[in-house]
């Protein structure tokens, strides 16, 4: 997806922070912004309603009207595992009237979880991060390491964001013993994986509610390797959490794999250990 052609009001962005864009924010009104991860830079001049609305038609691959169900959830998942967030106004039937737009753009790394595979290898593992810090990718290269070694990988891709799946085939390397269940949420497909795949290792980005934390609990009771990802700022903020620090408390993760932002080397702690920052 060549989603610079589809993006307006860029000109006068360097060129390196577009190649390097991790992020693009689009809001009627306001100029477009570009954001690395470690610099924001805007355009030169202020969006119209019309140019936002046509960013999304192109981005959506024309196809806004006949995807409503996905941005009433606020988000459409695009070819490559990027994925468009979508605000503004809504209506009895959906989306009425966009206002801003919210491009993520997938970025894949291969090599990048080499060290913290060799740290945390055999045991699950919560990696931890605020967005933007690289979770998802650090995920997917985990997951490509397992797999690579020969070991039965499940990921419950419920965004599209891990695989990118298309005609049945991932579009980002996750590895070649790894099965992908896309656009289920996260619990039914831990629940599905388990009873059909047999893994040794399951994956999956963000979980949070109680649902997400029972099947991580009956994972680990099937003495699975669990990999997963949840927003916070350091170990003791997400174990304070009722859900993600009860599975802590239990011993369903043995590492936290703290991002403190992208370029920054990830701190491996032991969950168990009360002074993690």
């Amino acid at each position: 997806m060549d989603w610079q052609l589809m993006i307006p009001g860029t000109e006068g962005i360097p060129p390196q922070i577009l190649a390097e864009a991790r992020e693009v924010r689009l809001r009627c009104g306001a100029p477009a912004a570009v954001c690395t991860g470690t610099e924001t830079a805007w355009g030169t001049r202020r969006l119209t309603a019309g140019e936002v609305v046509r960013a999304a038609q192109a981005l959506s691959g024309h196809a806004l009207a006949a995807r409503q169900r996905e941005t009433a959830r606020g988000f459409l998942p695009l070819p490559g595992g990027h994925r468009l967030g979508v605000c503004g106004v809504m209506g009895p039937e959906g989306l009425r009237e966009i206002t801003s737009l919210c491009l993520r753009l997938a970025r894949e790394k291969r090599g990048v979880g080499t060290e913290t595979y060799a740290r945390i290898r055999g045991k699950s593992a919560l990696i931890i991060g605020v967005p933007g810090s690289g979770k998802t990718t650090l995920l997917r290269d985990l997951v490509r390491l397992y797999s690579r070694d020969g070991l039965p990988v499940g990921v419950a891709d419920e965004r599209g964001e891990i695989a990118a799946c298309r005609d049945g085939a991932a579009q980002l390397d996750v590895g070649p013993m790894t099965d992908v269940v896309t656009g289920m949420r996260r619990s039914e497909a831990f629940f599905l994986l388990l009873r059909a795949m047999a893994p040794r290792v399951l994956a999956a980005d963000e979980i949070g509610g109680a649902q997400d934390v029972s099947a991580v609990r009956e994972a680990a009771r099937c003495g699975v390797i669990v990999l997963t990802t949840a927003h916070g700022s350091s170990l003791r903020e997400v174990r304070k959490r009722p859900g993600v620090g009860a599975l802590m408390r239990e011993g369903a993760f043995a590492w936290a794999v703290t991002l403190e932002g992208p370029g920054t080397p990830p701190r491996v702690e032991a969950c168990g250990e009360e002074n993690g920052g």
